[in-house]
């Protein structure tokens, strides 16, 4: 098996993990939490605020929901 396939399929395990998940936590950089925050958007999760979601001193960490299981 080559690297590249490897790499594919590692990336399909990954993808299948994100498309399944119904909650997770990122520790994100400071400086790119809002891009992380619309990424995860795009991809049908909302940030939100908990116990969970915390300030470190070089990252935050952001608890992340899929849209359809938050209660507006």
């Amino acid at each position: 098996m080559t690297s590249f396939q490897t790499t594919v399929d590692e990336m399909n395990e990954y993808s299948y993990i994100l498309k399944n998940a119904l909650s997770m936590e990122l520790r994100v950089d400071n400086s790119k939490v809002d891009h992380i925050v619309e990424i995860m958007e795009n991809l049908g999760f909302k940030g939100k605020n908990s116990w969970a979601s915390m300030q470190l001193s070089d990252h935050t960490v952001i608890e992340f929901w899929k849209k359809e299981l938050i209660k507006s």
